[in-house]
């Protein structure tokens, strides 16, 4: 599902990056103001380079999958979008 938005990102969507910060700052109020700390680390990236970002989406090594398994990119890809991914893994 990464390297789905990752693509997109490449392709030009500007709304991702934006989409990925807000759920985060939403999560914070949730969370009363203090967010976990891997979602601290998403902050932080989201704020660099983008070039960070995608190697972050589309890396295969143990630090990339520990972020991915707190993305904050939530609603990046629809229902169907993410079923159509889950069944050709599968």
């Amino acid at each position: 599902m990464h390297r789905v938005i990752a693509d997109r990102i490449r392709m030009g969507d500007s709304t991702i990056l934006p989409l990925a910060k807000s759920n985060l700052e939403r999560w914070r109020r949730q969370f009363g103001g203090k967010l976990p700390a891997a979602y601290e680390e998403w902050l932080a990236l989201l704020d660099g380079d983008v070039a960070v970002v995608m190697a972050v989406l589309e890396g295969s090594d143990e630090e990339s999958i520990r972020k991915r398994s707190s993305s904050p990119f939530t609603g990046v890809l629809s229902p169907a979008e993410r079923w159509e991914i889950l069944k050709r893994a599968s």
